[in-house]
This record gives structure tokens, C-alpha cells and sequence, in this order.
């Protein structure tokens, strides 16, 4: 839980600051870190995918605030 609020401040920091590139990017990155540390581990299962899918899930959420904190006002 406390990994997913991590994530998704990093998606609002990323959607402040980047356009859409950055955050397919750290997304990569995070599948690439996590899957093969799970393997290594021999914890990689069912579970661990619901866990990898909420991840992204936070990510992504977080971006999508950062994107519409950072769009201006049409009024």
C-alpha cells in the first residue's frame, strides 16, 4: 500500500512536469524492476499480478491528476 501512494505521487510529479512519453517510460521501468525481482525471489504468481496491475493502476492515476492540475482554465 504504501509502494502504491509512492507510485502515485510519482505519477502526479510526472504528469506535472512531462507529457504522456514519461509516464509509458516509468511504467516500463517499473515492469522491468518488479517482475524479475519477483522471479529471483520465487514469489512471482496470480497474486503478484494483481499486485503489478494495481501498480500501474497508481501510476497511471496519478499522472492523470498531475495532467489535469496542470491544465489551464477554459473559462
Amino acid at each position: 500500500m504504501i509502494i502504491a501512494g509512492i507510485l502515485f505521487l510519482i505519477g502526479i510529479l510526472i504528469g506535472l512536469s512531462y507529457n504522456y512519453l514519461a509516464i509509458i517510460a516509468a511504467s516500463l521501468a517499473m515492469t522491468l524492476v518488479m517482475i524479475p525481482l519477483w522471479l529471483v525471489r520465487d514469489e512471482f504468481g496470480f497474486f503478484s499480478i494483481l499486485v503489478w496491475i494495481g501498480y500501474l493502476f497508481a501510476l497511471q492515476s496519478g499522472f492523470l491528476v498531475g495532467g489535469y492540475v496542470r491544465t489551464e482554465d477554459d473559462s
